[in-house]
């Protein structure tokens, strides 16, 4: 049928209930919204879950959950080279699908989730953390008033110490699991949030480099956590550096890390504009007044923001395009890749 109408309850089920459960939370909070059903390869987990939270429909097979008539969308939360064929797959059967970031693990993978949805018709995406933050949707706003003037730069950063960094789970930290490492793990985050702050250029060429540093000494990862032999099995970058430029001379500087002598984590994203400029962590928006550069940090507490959350839900409601759309997390995906590849080659690649 066509959108649904605002009376209607609109029913979600979770596949993975790791982050999932999160994602469980969330939709519980949100009235007219009803998880009918969850999904776990993990079956003492998965009836742990249904009888805490009172989901009655459990599948231990995501491919007998898709084939459930009555649900109306899918949150997929679950190790990054299962995101293509278990959103395709979604989207294929006709439901609204919120993927956990990054989009997929591949490039071909993600292009596959862009067409299943472009076909299907239905709400698709990839909602990062940021960009639902208040700071972010003023700033957003910010832009597109024209306060910026012309935005030609973009820097983003986020640095964990040694220590408290590399995640400990074995899907993070293989290439063939995950897509990469730092950079498509957080990076994909930061990227996504600078990258729209700056109005979503289009990318045209990268040039980064990356270095494992620590994962493969056996260094870096969270204090007191043992997972197998963590080093040997390490095969992806805890740093990665680059620039990204695009179509309209902007660019922007990523540096990401899951493990760095630092004093502290650091975390920071701003926006550089011929007019104004902007900061999200720590956040401020600065301009010229009669000669001088003043920064203030406006007091966004009678601002509303919704969550991704609410914003999917809204989206299926109101046959709306979302913010984060698989369309936009293909693009970040593509750029991420394309820093990749030149880390390999040392050479400067095309974003296409």
């Amino acid at each position: 049928g066509g959108a649904l109408m605002v009376e209607d309850k609109v029913r979600v089920a979770v596949i993975g209930l790791n982050v999932g459960l999160y994602h469980l939370r969330e939709y519980l909070k949100i009235p007219d919204v009803e998880v009918v059903a969850l999904c776990d390869v993990d079956a003492q987990k998965l009836k742990d879950v249904s009888s805490k939270y009172g989901v009655a429909r459990t599948y231990t097979d995501y491919k007998a959950l898709l084939d459930d008539p009555s649900v109306d969308a899918v949150s997929v939360v679950l190790p990054n080279y299962l995101h293509g064929p278990v959103s395709t797959s979604a989207l294929e059967s006709g439901k609204h699908v919120l993927c956990e970031k990054p989009l997929a693990s591949s490039l071909p993978d993600g292009e596959s989730i862009v067409k299943a949805a472009e076909k299907s018709g239905k709400v698709a995406m990839v909602p990062t953390n940021f960009v639902w933050m208040k700071e972010a949707a003023y700033t957003r706003k910010l832009l597109e008033d024209g306060f910026f003037g012309e935005v030609y730069y973009g820097y983003n950063c986020y640095m964990r110490q040694v220590g408290s960094g590399i995640p400990v789970r074995s899907t993070y930290f293989r290439k063939q699991l995950s897509g990469g490492g730092a950079l498509i793990d957080n990076g994909f985050h930061f990227v996504d949030l600078n990258w729209y702050l700056m109005g979503c250029p289009r990318p045209v060429s990268a040039f980064g480099a990356t270095y494992a540093e620590f994962g493969p000494r056996g260094k870096g990862f969270t204090a007191g956590e043992t997972w197998g032999d963590l080093a040997s099995n390490f095969d992806t970058e805890d740093f990665a550096v680059g620039v990204i430029r695009f179509k309209n001379g902007a660019s922007m500087v990523v540096e990401n890390a899951w493990a760095a002598y630092v004093e502290k984590e650091l975390m920071a994203t701003r926006v550089c504009g011929t007019e104004g400029g902007a900061s999200i962590w720590p956040f401020y928006v600065t301009k010229e007044e009669e000669g001088k550069t003043l920064a203030e940090t406006p007091d966004l507490k009678d601002l509303h923001a919704e969550t991704k959350f609410e914003h999917f839900i809204n989206c299926i409601r109101g046959g709306k395009k979302p913010t984060c759309s698989v369309q936009q997390g293909f693009m970040v995906l593509k750029m991420l890749f394309a820093l990749y590849e030149s880390a390999e080659t040392g050479n400067v690649v095309k974003v296409t």
